[in-house]
């Protein structure tokens, strides 16, 4: 038994049925379809690494009683502008054990061969932060950059 389809206009009987696509619909298709992959492409591929786009210098910290801040600048060598840039700081001890932790996001954006300041500061810090030949690492955590 062949399935048949009934025509819904004029009720006449479907025999084959036929569902390709002709050159010229494809023609039409692909070009979009393609435009609509680029820039896809271009945000999971192309985004650029804010760690190799960007350097830290000039690193200073004071301490103030319980509070420690710590200063330094932030260069864009890249070609992307970044925002959201989140500096991270860590503390080791001597023996290169992990203390703590803090990061702080930049409000601005940094366009490509600028430079920003930042300030990373830790309220109520433990003792041990500030004691003599504590190691001090500061890096580049994160950012966003629009593909476009």
């Amino acid at each position: 038994m062949k399935a048949k389809m009934k025509c819904s206009s004029c009720g006449a009987e479907m025999e084959n049925l036929n569902m390709t696509w002709g050159k010229k619909y494809w023609f039409f298709v692909i070009p979009i379809m393609l435009l609509g992959f680029f820039p896809l492409a271009k945000m999971t591929f192309f985004k650029g690494d804010p760690t190799k786009d960007m350097t830290i210098s000039d690193i200073k910290s004071d301490t103030d009683g319980s509070t420690i801040e710590i200063t330094g600048l932030i260069t864009n060598s890249g070609r992307h502008e970044w925002t959201s840039v989140t500096v991270e700081v860590e503390f080791f001890d001597k023996s290169g054990n992990f203390l703590d932790e803090q990061s702080e996001y930049l409000r601005s954006s940094i366009k490509p061969d600028a430079e920003e300041h930042f300030k990373v500061s830790i309220t109520g810090a433990d003792k041990r932060l500030s004691e003599e030949g504590v190691d001090l690492r500061v890096k580049i955590a994160g950012g966003h950059t629009s593909p476009f």
